[in-house]
């Protein structure tokens, strides 16, 4: 180990901030979605005709909204094993970190880099399953709406 990398306040003020803000956006959307579940409902079987239309874009959208952080958490993961990587550092110049952080380099930080791009790939592949699952989940509703 060769320091540590001291904290930067700027950079633990925005993990909070996107903390806080993730929860009430969450919390938000559960409770929008627990007021409108009756209406919602009943503007799917409003029309017998386009219900399994309907069931497929009120199930499928939010279930590419869900989809969309792990993809972009992989792809983060993947760049920042792949930086490691490249500068044999962990955590890799230039990288802003919320509280002091010892700095490992040489092969233990190689091997921090690896074990961040196959999580990068974990979280891809489960994106990809979790998609194709949902997606078959929505064909089955929407064959049963109809």
């Amino acid at each position: 180990m060769t320091g540590v990398r001291r904290a930067d306040p700027v950079a633990r003020w925005t993990a909070a901030l996107v903390l806080v803000a993730g929860t009430c956006i969450g919390a938000f959307l559960l409770v929008a979605f627990t007021y409108y579940r009756t209406p919602l409902s009943d503007w799917v079987l409003a029309d017998p005709g386009s219900s399994a239309r309907r069931v497929k874009l009120v199930f499928l959208l939010p279930a590419a909204l869900l989809l969309a952080p792990l993809l972009a958490l992989a792809v983060y993961l993947w760049a920042l094993g792949g930086k490691v990587i490249r500068a044999r550092e962990f955590p890799p110049p230039g990288l802003r970190v919320i509280r002091d952080t010892p700095i490992v380099t040489g092969e233990r930080a190689v091997s921090r880099g690896r074990l961040l791009q196959m999580l990068a790939l974990g979280c891809g592949i489960a994106s990809a399953v979790l998609a194709v699952l949902l997606w078959r989940f929505g064909l089955l509703l929407g064959s049963h709406a109809a």
